[in-house]
């Protein structure tokens, strides 16, 4: 770990472009990096481990007004970052969790009013009228096939988390308790992992899978009554490794 930092324009700094790993005199550099301006003032400070981009990151304006402040970890951004205008009212906060994945985004104008927000509920799609799927009014019937809320047929939308704080992975839809309308999956990072949709109690449309990379897995297609018309299968390369129905070779 260097005791003293380095500075970004020294000519022995590398950083790759790819991954924001730097190098220092051809090494991985633990240590403080600082942007310094004319008159000695620090413009950013910026630490790093093991060429990772790992703790406190600052940045100010000329008359010492802080710009942003926040935190990496092993290359992520983690907790809370925030932005400033120039007279020191905010203009911007994500707040990440742990793995680097951006929970909540929030913009103001220098007036204080709020130009954007968004959190993972608003990026996938999912209604302020959405219910937890842990919600102890939930009772699903195995006999019927039919979801109950408050002891009635449910008629709504209802998401789904494998913990109480992991991301959101299923979204569903009910009427009168049956299977309706659009259901989506995610897999934790947040990446898509399928899409469907339901309606008089059976798959209909394009249904579609993927693998955790974002490549294809599956497609099948069913006609509005629920038969199936074709399915595609791919592996994780892209190559079809199987169809069937009415579009096979």
């Amino acid at each position: 770990m260097s005791d003293d930092p380095i500075e970004l324009s020294d000519p022995d700094v590398t950083i790759d472009a790819t991954t924001g790993r730097l190098s220092y005199r051809g090494e991985p550099y633990s240590g403080a990096v600082t942007q310094t301006r004319a008159d000695g003032t620090w413009r950013e400070f910026w630490s790093y481990d093991d060429g990772d981009r790992d703790g406190d990151w600052t940045g100010w304006y000329p008359d010492g007004t802080m710009r942003y402040n926040g935190e990496f970890y092993r290359n992520r951004p983690v907790g809370t970052w925030q932005e400033w205008y120039p007279d020191g009212a905010r203009r911007l906060e994500d707040v990440y969790d742990i793995e680097g994945t951006l929970l909540t985004h929030s913009v103001w104008n220098p007036a204080g009013e709020v130009l954007e927000f968004e959190d993972e509920r608003t990026r996938k799609g999912i209604a302020a009228d959405a219910v937890p799927a842990d919600d102890p009014a939930f009772r699903w019937d195995d006999d019927q096939g039919r979801m109950y809320y408050a002891a009635e047929p449910f008629t709504g939308r209802q998401f789904r988390r494998p913990a109480p704080s992991s991301p959101i992975t299923e979204l569903s839809g009910y009427a009168d308790g049956y299977p309706d309308g659009p259901i989506r999956g995610w897999y934790l990072d947040g990446t898509p992992r399928y899409t469907g949709e339901y309606a008089d109690r059976h798959e209909v449309g394009t249904w579609r899978t993927w693998f955790p990379g974002g490549n294809r897995k599956e497609e099948t297609v069913f006609a509005p009554d629920g038969a199936l018309l074709t399915r595609t299968e791919w592996d994780e390369a892209g190559t079809v490794t199987a169809r069937h129905g009415e579009n096979q070779d």
